[in-house]
């Protein structure tokens, strides 16, 4: 058996869900509505985005002020620099386009990239509330100056009556945060094994899991880690 952790109400229409996948919400994602936003957005000249739910607080932040539209369209002349497709997509339901995908998912390679393309440009960094890259120390070192704007925040559900987990499953993880979640809810049991979808992931599993069997998605994304787990 598989369990995918994930948010509460996810959207799982592009997934391969089958009978040997078990969906864990065990996050809540709460959007953080910055009074300051709508300044930040006309004193930036570029956004970057390591994740769909940032660009989706974002809408909903400005949708949430009088001058609304105005904001958006501001928003619509400036470039997205985003981490992968997932994002792109989110951008594009909202009217939008990516001026950059990273060529790999990955936070530290992301930042090496927009290293040369941000340049004398003044970024603005949508983001959650605790982040596992390095994505801002790696931009300022180098001279970009980098703007920051936290958006949500993942916080961990506490189930009243956690299902009992068949032994020998894999335990599939797409963030650290998601880690600390179940085990806020579950105790490890050796037999199982976790799939991290990306590095970063990964390293916290290490750190979190001690001796557990860790087990690196070949793409980071959710759909490639669950055709990775399933084949297991």
């Amino acid at each position: 058996m598989v369990y995918y952790i994930t948010k509460t109400n996810p959207n799982l229409a592009h997934l391969p869900i089958t009978k040997d996948v078990a969906i864990l919400p065990l996050i809540t994602l709460q959007t953080q509505f910055v009074s300051n936003i709508g300044t930040q957005l006309q004193q930036c000249d570029s956004l970057i985005f390591t994740s769909k739910n940032a660009i989706y607080a974002l809408n909903e932040n400005l949708e949430s002020l009088e001058q609304s539209n105005a904001l958006k369209e501001r928003w619509k002349s400036l470039p997205n620099f985003v981490i992968g497709q997932g994002s792109a997509n989110a951008l594009k339901e909202l009217g939008m386009q990516a001026e950059f995908i990273a060529t790999r998912a990955y936070g530290e390679i992301f930042a090496q990239e927009l290293m040369t393309l941000l340049q004398g440009k003044k970024p603005l960094f949508l983001r959650a509330k605790k982040i596992a890259s390095e994505i801002p120390k790696i931009l300022r070192e180098n001279g970009i100056a980098l703007q920051e704007a936290i958006l949500y925040e993942n916080t961990p559900n506490l189930l009243e009556n956690p299902p009992k987990l068949q032994r020998g499953s894999m335990i599939l993880f797409s963030a650290p945060s998601h880690i600390e979640a179940f085990l806020l809810n579950f105790v490890w049991d050796c037999s199982y094994i976790a799939i991290c979808i990306g590095a970063s992931t990964k390293k916290a599993a290490q750190k979190l899991l001690q001796n557990a069997e860790i087990l690196q998605s070949p793409e980071p994304n959710a759909h490639c880690a669950l055709e990775f787990a399933l084949r297991l």
